[in-house]
């Protein structure tokens, strides 16, 4: 075992290897970049808010992906090459741990190697591993995947409970909420057990409510705790999200998510970074179903002879099921990070099945098992291959947001970041259609309403642009960056007062935006308030030397700012 699992890990690794010259895109510089937490000297507001940490609220608490990039903007600060390397060793410490666990689930060596080759080099994990903000699903499911390996193997010899594999299961908690599916995925284990020459046992009903209860009373426990930390944090045990979806059409768009993404599973083919569910019965929602109902013959066929298919279906469906569109009050999604972990149970399937064939063909021609190796190879090459060709689309946010405008043409997300892509490169009129096209699809959005603002204001529109920024204030009035960004446009238009009444009240939501202060600073100084500009600078140079790190643009910024205030007190 121990010279072949470097395979899996290898080919892992070459997989993604392009990725570390990969840039920030898209959430990397919300959770990173602008993240001004990350900045602070202690990590503790980092692990005590929300995940998104600043801007929009969620119902996600992550503290120790938050912790990762807390310590790591020690380390390399804004180099995105470090934190793409973590991702990719994340990754193989994920492969690492699907691979070790199938050989101690099936008791063979070439099952544990297929399994961690097709988890390694499955290209439906681009998104998780090429892109930093998918550190989440990569930690979370190398620790559960750790956690539940250490329960069997705690199983198996003393019928005990693993201190180790509880501790794993609040890591894997603290990282992801999917991970509170292992208490499930533990009494699945346990009413269809997978022991190498064990044949499957059916106690009676009191022995098996007192097992499954001794095995998993403690994970529950864990959970129960896990839960009161989150409503201590964010106000909820599960969420204080209220969309109001109808039940029956969560359940169509559950039905048709699950054909989406065991079609992923066998053909994970074109990405599409932002996937729209489809709401509609449809010829996929029929396939949907047939699917389902051929998964649960087969399970009944195979009950008594094998818990291997029962059991992986479970893990499958019991770890969609935290992100699915069944869990009410979330927005239903359908994303391709989402199967990262249930990925590992088709990763299993294949390492079982593909051991029991590679055996098969020992008693058979040695042509017939030389096209099978070969076979295998080709399968791998390709994987490989499709993986690395789709890590492309990270690489920086122009190819990620076209490539997600030509997957999913309902994407509201694509047209809104291309605009703002056009409006830095000063492609107005490509940056207005842009805009405008995201409106279309929600026409309620603050966000492309002050995107137009931005580029009505840079057209000179002043009027018209102010309008577009106050009716984005008006329909998210809590965002700090809203009205920093609305008092640039009263600034540009000459409007000095609410300029500073913006960025004050910008400050005031979040104190640690130090672009909010300078902006303030120049605001100040252009309406003549000299002495009120040279405190805010004083307090934004206090800011910036508080922090681990000084960026150089910002101590530029700060420069030219003392500069411009000093040139002010100097005219008449």
């Amino acid at each position: 075992m121990i010279p072949s699992i470097w395979v899996p890990l290898a080919l892992g690794a070459l997989a993604y290897v392009n990725t570390i010259g990969f840039g920030f895109v898209w959430d990397d510089k919300h959770l990173i970049v602008h993240n001004t937490l990350v900045r602070q000297a202690s990590p503790l507001p980092a692990l005590v808010s929300d995940f998104w940490q600043e801007g929009e609220r969620t119902d996600f608490y992550r503290p120790l992906v938050s912790l990762s990039y807390f310590l790591e903007f020690r380390l390399w600060k804004l180099w995105p090459a470090g934190y793409h390397a973590a991702n990719v060793a994340g990754h193989l410490a994920a492969t690492l741990s699907v691979t070790a666990t199938a050989r101690l689930l099936f008791g063979s060596a070439p099952a544990a190697i297929i399994a961690g080759i097709v988890f390694a080099l499955h290209p439906i994990h681009t998104e998780s591993v090429a892109f930093i903000s998918g550190r989440p699903d990569v930690l979370a499911c190398a620790l559960l995947v750790g956690a539940f390996a250490l329960f069997v193997r705690s199983r198996r010899r003393t019928r005990g409970v693993s201190a180790g594999s509880l501790a794993l299961f609040v890591a894997a908690l603290l990282c992801k909420e999917t991970a509170l599916a292992l208490p499930a995925v533990l009494v699945a284990y346990e009413l269809a057990p997978i022991e190498p020459g064990v044949p499957i046992q059916s106690p009676s009903g009191r022995a098996l409510f007192c097992r499954l209860a001794a095995s998993t009373w403690p994970y529950l426990a864990a959970a129960a705790a896990y839960l009161g930390l989150r409503w201590v944090v964010l106000g909820a045990p599960v969420g204080t999200a209220l969309d109001r979806t109808p039940p029956g059409t969560r359940a169509l768009i559950a039905v048709n998510a699950f054909g989406e993404y065991l079609r992923l599973l066998l053909v994970p083919y074109p990405a599409a970074p932002d996937r729209l569910p489809d709401q509609s019965l449809s010829g996929q929602t029929i396939a949907a179903i047939v699917v389902l109902a051929l998964l649960a013959v087969a399970l009944v066929w195979s009950r008594g002879r094998s818990g291997v298919p029962a059991f992986l279906a479970a893990w499958f469906v019991l770890t969609l099921l935290p992100a699915s569109p069944l869990v009410p009050g979330r927005v239903p999604q359908v994303a391709e990070r989402f199967l990262y972990i249930p990925s590992v149970a088709w990763a299993w399937l294949l390492g079982w099945a593909g051991a029991g064939v590679w055996a098969a063909t020992r008693s058979r021609p040695p042509a017939l098992r030389a096209a099978t190796a070969v076979l295998g190879v080709g399968l791998v090459v390709c994987g490989a291959g499709l993986t690395a060709l789709r890590n492309l689309d990270w690489r920086d946010e122009y190819h990620l947001f076209t490539r997600m405008a030509a997957s999913e043409p309902r994407s509201y997300l694509a047209p809104l970041n291309l605009g703002h892509l056009y409006v830095h490169a000063g492609y107005t009129a490509e940056a207005e259609a842009e805009f405008r096209r995201a409106l279309e699809i929600r026409p309620k959005s603050s966000a492309a309403l002050l995107g137009l603002a931005l580029v009505e204001s840079r057209l000179g529109a002043h009027d018209l642009a102010i309008r577009y920024g106050e009716r984005a204030r008006d329909l998210a009035p809590q965002g700090d960056l809203i009205h920093a960004q609305l008092g640039s446009i009263y600034g540009v238009a000459g409007r000095y007062p609410e300029a500073v009444a913006s960025f004050r009240e910008s400050i005031r939501r979040n104190p640690r935006r130090l672009h909010a202060r300078a902006n303030l600073v120049m605001a100040l100084t252009d309406a003549g308030r000299l002495s009120e500009a040279a405190d805010a600078l004083r307090e934004a140079e206090r800011l910036l030397a508080a922090g681990p790190y000084q960026d150089p643009v910002d101590v530029q910024m700060l420069a030219e700012l003392r500069q411009r205030l000093a040139l002010a007190r100097k005219s008449p």
